[in-house]
């Protein structure tokens, strides 16, 4: 794969495929894309800027795609991507964030050391005019993934609903349920996870939804338990604040967390402001 990857001028590619006659067209392609930066313009701030409505924008996009991938899908770079891009898919089980897969393949054919959003862009845009392999946009739930299977990208999102409606808030047991309904691996739970905004890992490498406390403790009073609950005996509560502290995106003053310590029945003092869960 790398010695596929290092013949492939993504560059060269997406020069050959803006060769559009009509400039308007090719902006509106360049833009809504980011070929060239990291942003993508939106239909309606185009059609504000061209003087044309949405729809109209819309239409013109589709239309240059359409003689984009018909223009270079004989190329023989196009198809060296094709294969190239397939084969990486093939590799982590048929699907991938489209930020992974860039990285992934920018460091295999030698031009980043890291994820670049413009060669992000430039992948998708090559792949949406091929018309392989399958790019799904983004939502307000899922980023853009990658996938050669809609059977694949099903499962994908089948997982993520699993994790998100799971009652018990305990993601080991959470992967052996998977393991045994799907027979996958932990490593291909993980890559299809990573599909939904909604997954994460926790202050303390804790995986699982979002909405779980150990992933994403909102509050003062749950990120003193959290913290508690990763310590091995009990804590001062100047230490407990000094950890939240840690964790929190602002400072929370140690009286502050003492008094949300007296208030929350999961704590109980021990000592001289000392602290541990009433489990």
């Amino acid at each position: 794969m790398f010695k596929v990857a290092i013949e492939i001028d993504i560059e060269d590619l997406v020069k050959k495929a803006l060769q559009v006659q009509d400039k308007r067209a090719r902006d509106i392609v360049v833009r809504r894309y980011g070929l060239k930066t990291p942003q993508k313009n939106t239909l309606a701030s185009l059609g504000l800027e061209y003087g044309l409505t949405r729809e109209r924008v819309r239409q013109i996009e589709a239309t240059s795609l359409r003689g984009i991938g018909s223009k270079i899908k004989e190329d023989e770079q196009a198809k060296k991507f094709i294969k190239l891009t397939e084969d990486y898919l093939k590799s982590v089980a048929n699907l991938r964030r489209s930020d992974l897969l860039a990285k992934d393949i920018g460091i295999l054919s030698g031009l980043y050391d890291g994820h670049d959003q413009v060669f992000e862009n430039k992948l998708n845009f090559l792949a949406k005019v091929l018309g392989r392999p399958y790019v799904i946009d983004a939502t307000p739930s899922t980023y853009t993934i990658w996938h050669l299977d809609k059977s694949i990208h099903d499962i994908a999102l089948s997982l993520v609903k699993k994790l998100l409606n799971v009652k018990e808030h305990n993601f080991n047991k959470y992967v052996i349920d998977v393991i045994d309904e799907y027979d996958l691996t932990e490593s291909v739970i993980l890559n299809y996870l990573s599909l939904s905004k909604n997954f994460s890992i926790g202050p303390y490498g804790h995986m699982g939804a979002d909405h779980w406390l150990k992933v994403n403790p909102k509050t003062v009073r749950d990120k003193a338990y959290l913290v508690l609950s990763e310590s091995e005996e009990p804590m001062h509560f100047r230490d407990i604040a000094e950890s939240v502290n840690s964790i929190s995106d602002g400072d929370k003053a140690s009286a502050t967390v003492h008094n949300e310590l007296i208030r929350d029945p999961r704590f109980v003092l021990i000592g001289r402001g000392t602290y541990s869960l009433n489990e």
